[in-house]
């Protein structure tokens, strides 16, 4: 729409009720108004630059992302890597490891992988929602079948040729595990599937070892009364627990070391009780208060990371801004 006001034209868009002047215009086109949606955006990449310079970091020590690099043995998670190799080299059939969310379950999946040896023939299955077709073809393809005639692609036909292939890893000394992230989503046909494979085994040893990552939802589900032949099946099982008190301090300091931080970076031991109190000693937690807390202390340019830094860090994940604030 078009209107005079003065003698003065202005355009008014009734989308966005603004106005902009014919001076807004050069040569027919529009200039866009300034886009301080990406100034900001670019004042931020900046001061994230900066920030990582000033802790001088060669990796971001405190990353949400499974880098097996990081994996820190605390007592529990030493814990559950043992029960993992028990119930593998055991030869036991399913091995279940349990935890609540942000406890590690992932990180020790990846680590395990990470160190198998060359004896173990693994597959990995991220997602658990597969048919049992699907999980049977993964599982050849890993053990090096992937070719098949139309008539072989049934549930029968896929199994016996498995069984075959899992013959022939135990003569030549080779271990099948099925590795499976997420494991407490896993409905009710995909479970009695893995138990059918599980039936696949000689007079004295099963011939491929199931592995379980999964939250506790999990165990209650493995209560329900059709699936009690499945709960029965597993005989080592493992709860993950946080990080206690003690190991804050120490899992901070491999966080840096493996990071390969520059000297001065300091958690006083305030700070250490202050992220235990607000984590709960769940890793996942711990990294990302560590990593706002040291975003906080980089504005008021220090190297030494107070429980006040940790407390502003916490804010800052309930909707207050660090990067909003004003660095010395």
């Amino acid at each position: 729409m078009i209107r005079k006001d003065n003698m003065k034209l202005t355009y008014k868009f009734s989308r966005e009720g603004t106005e902009i002047s014919p001076e807004s215009f050069e040569g027919g086109r529009m200039i866009p108004p300034p886009d301080r949606t990406r100034k900001q955006t670019l004042l931020r990449v900046d001061l994230l630059s900066s920030y990582k310079e000033f802790f001088r970091f060669a990796e971001t020590p405190f990353s949400v992302s499974p880098n097996p690099k990081f994996f820190y043995f605390s007592r529990s998670h030493a814990e559950a890597l043992n029960h993992l190799r028990y119930g593998i080299y055991e030869g036991l059939g399913f091995t279940m490891i349990t935890g609540e969310p942000g406890t590690g379950k992932t990180m020790l999946s990846r680590y395990f992988l990470s160190k198998a040896g060359d004896d173990l023939r693994i597959t990995h299955i991220p997602d658990p929602r597969f048919s049992q077709t699907e999980l049977l073809l993964t599982v050849l393809g890993n053990l090096g079948a992937s070719r098949f005639s139309p008539d072989e692609l049934t549930e029968g036909k896929l199994t016996e040729r498995l069984y075959d292939l899992l013959l022939l890893a135990r003569r030549q000394s080779k271990k099948p595990i099925i590795v499976l992230d997420e494991a407490q989503g896993l409905d009710f046909e995909s479970l009695e599937g893995l138990r059918l494979l599980s039936n696949l085994e000689t007079e004295n040893q099963k011939l491929i070892q199931i592995v379980l990552f999964a939250q506790t939802e999990l165990e209650e589900k493995l209560q329900e009364r059709n699936l009690r032949q499945f709960d029965q099946r597993i005989l080592v099982r493992y709860h993950l627990l946080p990080l206690q008190l003690e190991e804050i301090g120490p899992y901070v300091e491999h966080q840096l070391t493996v990071a390969d931080i520059g000297s001065g970076v300091e958690f006083t031991s305030d700070s250490m009780n202050r992220i235990y109190e607000i984590s709960g000693g769940l890793p996942r937690m711990v990294n990302v208060l560590c990593e706002r807390a040291m975003m906080s202390a980089f504005i008021e340019n220090t190297r030494k990371i107070t429980a006040q830094n940790v407390l502003e860090g916490w804010d800052s994940l309930n909707g207050i801004k660090i990067l909003e604030k004003k660095r010395f």
